[in-house]
């Protein structure tokens, strides 16, 4: 029998596929104190996104634990100050969402290309104004992590015949890419190392026609700088998925601006993604069985 804890809502519908495996004895809460009688007998964790201070709680008791994985491509949450030095595999489900996140990203340079706010604000309006717009051929979109997201925005892109710069880990020079860019999409995991990567002297280096799509995590960007930048229109607009705080307020600024495609990080929310996530938690938990080695293993030195 394998004892797995699912740190996720109990009603979470994917968990109905788990329950139906016969050598799996579940236990599923969203809290510390609703899986402290079954966490120290647990061989396995499965992690909804958001939970890793429960996880945090409750690592003290979990003495069996051999398999965290998160349901998550994002792995940011969890306490790697702790997992670093245990011999538990952690995996998560990153390649999942990258389809949906590179058409969001192709999306919002059409967005900007196209002048789609105009049109809606004219059609809104009922007002006849042809004007001049802008073509994604032969223009650049820097891709600032160039992982499965990353790729598969470049395969999109390509077919558009928009140009390609990539900044991989320890490759490239992202200030030259950003220089060079007209879009530039952040779709590179968040670590220490790219925490505030997107700083007000790298914002700096945009070009007044340029935009910025982040598809990564909202803390890769220094918010209070792009928003500057952004009032005072230094640089063309943004898209965003991801936010420093989540939902974000009511009264912040980004609402307010009309450079600004705000999406609720829902881009990569669609209508099969905790399916497939739970399907990808399946194979694994087959080679779990079979004692063969996992799939998407998470580096916990390098958190990504």
């Amino acid at each position: 029998m394998i004892r797995v804890v699912a740190i996720a809502a109990d009603s979470f519908t994917p968990l109905a596929t788990l329950r139906q495996q016969s050598d799996v004895k579940l236990t599923a809460g969203e809290d510390a104190a609703s899986l402290r009688n079954a966490i120290g007998a647990a061989d396995v964790i499965v992690l909804a996104p958001r939970y890793g201070n429960v996880l945090r709680e409750l690592w003290p008791e979990a003495k069996r634990v051999r398999w965290i994985h998160s349901l998550g491509a994002g792995v940011e949450t969890l306490p790697f100050d702790l997992l670093r030095n245990s011999d538990v595999v952690v995996t998560n489900s990153r390649g999942l969402y990258a389809d949906a996140l590179a058409e969001f990203a192709i999306a919002a340079m059409l967005w900007f290309a196209k002048d789609l706010r105009r049109l809606v604000r004219n059609q809104d309006s009922h007002v006849w104004e042809p004007f001049t717009v802008q073509r994604l051929e032969g223009s650049t979109v820097g891709i600032v992590g160039y992982g499965g997201i990353g790729r598969a925005v470049g395969r999109r892109a390509e077919a558009l015949g928009i140009k390609i710069a990539t900044v991989r880990r320890q490759a490239g020079d992202l200030d030259e890419v950003i220089r060079a860019s007209d879009y530039i999409v952040l779709s590179t995991p968040l670590t220490p190392e790219t925490r505030g990567l997107i700083n007000a002297e790298r914002i700096a280096r945009m070009r007044p026609t340029s935009v910025l799509i982040n598809v990564s995590r909202g803390a890769v960007v220094d918010e209070a700088a792009l928003v500057k930048a952004l009032h005072e229109k230094r640089i063309r607009g943004a898209a965003l998925d991801v936010y420093q705080t989540e939902p974000l307020p009511p009264t912040h600024p980004l609402w307010s601006l009309e450079n600004v495609l705000i999406s609720p990080h829902s881009a990569d929310k669609t209508s099969d993604s905790h399916d497939r996530a739970m399907a990808l938690f399946l194979h694994n938990l087959e080679r779990f069985r079979r004692e063969e080695a996992l799939q998407n293993v998470v580096d916990k030195r390098e958190e990504y």
